[in-house]
């Protein structure tokens, strides 16, 4: 009898709309997942950024490795050559090749030192002009800035008595700031010298490996074969991107500098082999590499010509060069051959860059496209896939 007024009970409640809504163990559990993943993406953002300088020289050799070792085949299937001999011979080359190039233009670069201080001179009598001159721009944000602080002086003094004023304290002899920039830049020069004899020794042993590492992942990747064959084509498929990336990215440098050498001998630029260098070396950063150029060049002109046609010129010129390649080719091929859409490679190079700085701006889009070819063949990883890429993945996960 109890148990049949129960029931009535909740009957008429619920036919008069006062069942309160109740949470299911499902929702629950989903909220809690979503939790926990956002707490293991913020952890492992704070991990990337705070082992930024273990992780940068590991992500550039293992790109590099990408990039050497079709040579390293090549000699091995020619030339009969062992892994570490084929390892050692690329790296030479590649390595004698950038101080050769270096010794051929350590002459002009030479007598970059010797404009330094006629530069210097020229650029100090157009700022002194500029100030001198009560029209120009400069003038008047540093009267303006002048007056400004006299006002902020006059109402801090006059707010406080004459007891509570601080006497100003005799300053502490401070270091030279030249003797301060030789230090911090002889500092991060060892630093980078260091991390690049490391990044070379790891490129060398990944060489040397050849595919050991991938059939360890593959051993390690699962019992079944379905899993193993899954595995087999992730490595596969980075590999090719990386690989064509990195060739895409070298050539097109390459084409930027001789492009960069042919616009400067024709305008008169001095020194153009140079600038061209620097010009080609910088297009392998992504957008940022290229705007750095054209303010360099720009500069450059500014202080060796005296009208405004040579700046235009040397300016417009590189302005066309840098569009023309890292706004039209590269873009269009790494779209092409990685098929990862355009807005998913800037917000990768911004979040990148951000977290790593120059070294993520050039390797973040490797790493999407790394990633990319993870969730395509993941279960349940297939909308993360298509939401980085252009157009919906093609490879689903198989069933094990």
């Amino acid at each position: 009898m109890p148990d049949t007024n129960r029931r009535t009970l909740a009957v008429d409640r619920r036919s008069a709309g006062d069942e309160s809504p109740s949470i299911t163990p499902t929702a629950s559990a989903d909220s809690r997942n979503v939790s926990l993943a956002v707490l293991a993406v913020l952890a492992s953002v704070l991990m990337l950024h705070w082992a930024k300088a273990v992780l940068v020289p590991i992500a550039l050799a293992v790109f590099l490795s990408y990039l050497f070792t079709p040579s390293v085949r090549w000699l091995k299937r020619r030339a009969k050559l062992p892994n570490a001999a084929g390892a050692a011979l690329v790296l030479g080359a590649a390595v004698g090749g950038i101080v050769a190039a270096g010794i051929a233009l350590e002459p002009q670069a030479r007598k970059l030192l010797d404009i330094v201080p006629e530069a210097a001179r020229k650029l100090d009598r157009e700022i002194r002009r500029s100030a001198l001159d009560k029209e120009s721009a400069m003038a008047k944000v540093k009267e303006a800035a002048a007056e400004l602080e006299r006002a902020a002086a006059a109402a801090t003094e006059g707010s406080k008595p004459e007891s509570a004023k601080p006497k100003p304290a005799p300053a502490p002899p401070q270091q030279s700031r030249a003797e301060e920039y030789f230090w911090v830049g002889t500092a991060t020069a060892l630093a980078g010298v260091a991390s690049a004899v490391a990044s070379i020794a790891l490129v060398f042993l990944l060489l040397v490996a050849g595919d050991d590492f991938k059939r360890k992942m593959v051993r390690i990747s699962g019992d079944t074969l379905s899993q193993k064959k899954i595995t087999v084509e992730i490595l596969e498929e980075i590999d090719l991107q990386i690989q064509r990336y990195l060739l895409v990215h070298v050539l097109t440098s390459v084409a930027h500098g001789v492009a960069a050498w042919a616009a400067f001998t024709l305008i008169g630029l001095e020194n153009g082999p140079v600038w061209a260098v620097v010009a080609g070396v910088l297009h392998l950063v992504p957008y940022v590499g290229n705007a750095l150029a054209i303010v360099i060049t720009g500069v450059v002109a500014y202080l060796q010509f005296d009208d405004f046609t040579g700046v235009a010129l040397i300016v417009g010129s590189q302005l066309v060069i840098g569009y023309f390649i890292g706004m039209l080719i590269v873009p269009w091929a790494t779209q092409k051959m990685s098929r990862i859409n355009a807005v998913t490679i800037f917000i990768a190079l911004l979040f990148w860059g951000w977290l790593w700085g120059v070294w993520g701006l050039l390797l973040g889009v490797p790493i999407m496209m790394a990633i990319k070819s993870v969730c395509e063949r993941m279960e349940g990883w297939q909308p993360v896939a298509e939401l980085l890429g252009k157009e919906p993945p093609k490879v689903v996960a198989r069933e094990s």
